[in-house]
């Protein structure tokens, strides 16, 4: 749908700004909330706004209800849970550098399962980027994988899956009634083991938090999750998984920029540089037009019978 892409173009870029400033107000909320609860404030707070809107427009039951389940157990269940507990053990710098693999993850699994073609235009985007990805990591002065990015690049493995299955299904489904359901699946997946915290008191449900603090909770729920998931789901009806997960790459740009800014992290010319490279990588990436342009493996193997 020519018509709908400049609309779904936007849509991903607004998406990855909100994700990719997520992390940073995660990591600030971390310091008056425990890991499980600020997951279920952001998770509820996301549901009530969805399913408030999808009730008022009206509400009917989709059909194949478990394709949206398992879409919700992935992200935000999975991927949020690893990411909010990672955020404890690094920086938001890293997580949203690290968050630039998905595109890596998307791909390949979008070539894997969804013989999705890896052109020549697409190896080198991947290739570009990967290359910001690793001088935004040494400019985070990195030394190795620690506990907080193994737990980060779980989540963003789990988003790889993610983006694979939706795009298969998601002009199948109304943009608002597909993340309502995800965010439910979500929700539930999340619960017990919160609760499960607040037994044991490893977690409180209530204690006194600033209100900047309940702010950036409820701000990444509500706009960083609920919206960006809106847009996301608009857009990957429009835009090929490839493309889609190009774009998501300017996740790492706004999470630096923000965790500059808000969280006073240091950034230095090597992670403006890896982070300029990571843009660039998706202006090679072929665009929607070209790949779709190109011959299928069985089309080329029919033209050489020919």
């Amino acid at each position: 749908m020519i018509r709908g892409r400049p609309a779904a173009l936007v849509a991903l870029v607004i998406a990855a700004a909100s994700w990719g400033s997520a992390a940073t107000f995660i990591k600030f909320a971390l310091d008056s909330w425990g890991p499980m609860t600020l997951l279920i404030a952001q998770l509820l707070s996301a549901n009530v706004v969805l399913w408030t809107i999808l009730l008022i427009r009206g509400y009917r039951r989709p059909p194949q209800m478990w394709k949206l389940l398992l879409l919700g157990a992935l992200e935000p269940g999975l991927c949020y849970a690893l990411l909010t507990i990672g955020l404890l053990f690094t920086t938001a710098a890293n997580a949203a550098v690290l968050s630039a693999m998905e595109s890596f993850f998307a791909v390949i699994l979008a070539a894997i399962f969804l013989r999705e073609r890896l052109t020549r235009r697409s190896i080198a985007g991947l290739a570009l980027a990967l290359i910001g990805v690793l001088i935004l990591e040494a400019a985070g002065g990195f030394d190795g994988v620690h506990l907080g990015d193994t737990l980060v690049l779980g989540g963003i493995l789990a988003a790889g899956f993610y983006v694979v299955i939706a795009r298969t299904i998601a002009g199948s489904y109304d943009t608002l009634t597909m993340t309502a359901h995800q965010f439910a699946a979500g929700l539930a997946l999340a619960l017990p083991f919160a609760i499960i915290r607040w037994v044991t008191g490893a977690e409180a449900i209530i204690e006194p938090r600033p209100i900047s603090s309940w702010a950036a909770a409820l701000g990444v729920g509500i706009i960083g999750y609920a919206g960006s998931f809106l847009l996301y789901n608009f857009a990957i009806a429009h835009v090929r998984a490839g493309l889609s997960t190009m774009i998501l790459n300017l996740m790492p740009v706004f999470g630096i920029l923000t965790a500059l800014i808000f969280l006073h992290e240091q950034i230095g010319l090597l992670a403006i540089i890896g982070a300029l490279l990571v843009l660039a990588s998706i202006f090679i990436f072929p665009s929607e037009d070209e790949t779709n342009a190109m011959p299928t493996g069985q089309e080329k193997r029919a033209d050489e019978l020919r």
